[in-house]
């Protein structure tokens, strides 16, 4: 069983073959892969079911290791977190803020969409983004929200999962 598990996840990988993948990339959907196999290993009942269980957790966890890496990494996510605390603190909503990273080539763009007071008197800003990589582009929405002591805290964010 344990080496039907080892075959299901190489074969995920390989899946990945095809894909220009980072160093980062491939570690963390290698350990996305391995954990995911392994907890699908432990939820299923029975030889079919804990290899049906494995396949799944192994292609899932490996998917979201990929996904979760390439999302922001990273000098990456330094740029765009520097660009959204400026634009939490100081841009006024619809003002598009860009940053770009001549390190990976990726760039993207920041506009807080909506100022509010919440319900506990606490100033928040709901955002959108949107991150341009080199084969492909992602957008989001987020919202964080002003502490006591100045700082910005996200309260949702597409790009942090």
């Amino acid at each position: 069983m344990k080496k039907l598990t080892a075959i299901v996840l190489a074969a995920s990988l390989g899946g990945c073959a095809n894909v220009d993948m980072t160093r980062e990339e491939m570690l963390v959907t290698a350990a996305g892969a391995a954990v995911g196999g392994i907890l699908g290993y432990q939820l299923g009942g029975g030889i079919i079911m804990n290899s049906l269980f494995a396949t799944a957790g192994t292609v899932g966890g490996g998917a979201a290791g990929f996904y979760a890496t390439r999302a922001l990494m990273g000098s990456d996510r330094a740029a765009y977190d520097r660009t959204a605390q400026k634009g939490l603190a100081s841009a006024e909503d619809g003002k598009i803020l860009d940053w770009r990273n001549p390190e990976t080539g990726n760039s993207g763009i920041f506009r807080a969409t909506r100022s509010f007071y919440a319900g506990n008197g606490q100033y928040c800003r709901q955002y959108r983004t949107t991150v341009a990589f080199e084969k492909e582009i992602q957008s989001g929405n987020g919202m964080a929200c002003l502490k006591a002591n100045g700082e910005w805290q996200v309260v949702s964010d597409d790009f942090s999962s």
